[in-house]
């Protein structure tokens, strides 16, 4: 893989990495897609389609992620597009005046360096390396829920678009009832396991769109794009059924016998002043859902402003 090591790179473009794109960037890697579609497998050449076709993936993705695997920049697919088909011309061209094949790689590394000069200092790190690297930052080491710096990031993208006049979200935050009680009684790594097992329901429950995450300890944080809070109760409620209906191993040690949880519901609003104030506004809730008995949802909603008092 290329990779410019200029520190500024990826702020002045802009780039967020997501757990879809390492694992997008593990396949063309470990598939071989990108010599395939290139031409330096000469003997497995395949037409682009069929390649989209085995990698399963939908139109409007394909080319950023060829981009994205072989220099590590996020490009709109349009742009990523064009560059592609630049990159095939030049490889080919160089392949000719040099009388060799000239491998993608160093094609690319050649046109962003010297035709398009996007690359200040680039440097050759291994893909596979860079992959695994770049999945441990996104995810939570135990669960592989997204982790807390990642949570963060995205919060601030969606809190800035919907301030801007974009579509709003909503944020849940969940906390598992007496889960000390339980780490306690059945050690840490059946705590552990309940832990995944959590994670995997949430992420059953909670739409592809949504940005599941272990915000510390047993308590996860949950992002729905375009979600009003109406629609964010809903889902809450979904999960304390599936987590309150799973069955947990010697869950039957609790005080109401049962792994429970509860949460706490907020939306965006444009009187909020940032993403600090709506977590507030979900722990306000989810401490109100904890002194209320737990196993249960509760949501914020701002109370109005005092009547004026008469004259």
């Amino acid at each position: 893989m290329i990779q410019d090591i200029n520190d500024n790179y990826d702020e002045a473009n802009n780039i967020t990495f997501h757990a879809e794109d390492i694992d997008n960037l593990k396949k063309l890697i470990n598939k071989k897609w990108i010599e395939i579609a290139s031409g330096d497998v000469v003997a497995h050449i395949q037409d682009e389609e069929s390649i989209l076709d085995a990698l399963g993936k939908k139109p409007g993705t394909y080319y950023r992620d060829i981009i994205f695997a072989l220099i590590q920049i996020r490009l709109p697919e349009e742009e990523a597009k064009r560059d592609w088909k630049e990159i095939l011309k030049h490889k080919y061209t160089m392949s000719e005046k040099l009388e060799r094949n000239i491998g993608i790689h160093v094609a690319t590394l050649d046109y962003y360096t010297n035709i398009k000069k996007r690359m200040n200092t680039p440097t050759i790190v291994d893909a596979a390396a860079y992959a695994d690297t770049a999945s441990r930052s996104l995810l939570d080491d135990l669960t592989k829920a997204y982790n807390r710096y990642f949570f963060e990031e995205e919060f601030r993208r969606l809190f800035s678009f919907a301030r801007a006049g974009g579509n709003g979200f909503a944020l849940i935050m969940l906390d598992l009832d007496h889960f000390k009680i339980y780490n306690d009684l059945n050690g840490h790594i059946q705590g552990d396991i309940a832990l995944t097992q959590t994670v995997q329901i949430l992420h059953a429950v909670c739409s592809v769109r949504d940005t599941v995450t272990r915000y510390g300890g047993e308590e996860f944080a949950i992002l729905l794009p375009d979600q009003g809070i109406q629609g964010a109760l809903i889902t809450a409620e979904n999960i304390r059924r599936s987590i309150f209906d799973y069955r947990f191993v010697n869950e039957h040690c609790l005080p109401n016998q049962r792994l429970s949880v509860s949460l706490g519901v907020t939306s965006f609003r444009d009187d909020i002043t940032g993403p600090l104030e709506m977590i507030e506004e979900a722990d306000v809730a989810l401490y109100r859902a904890k002194n209320g008995g737990r196993n249960m949802v509760k949501a914020f909603f701002k109370e109005p402003p005092p009547e004026p008092s008469a004259s």
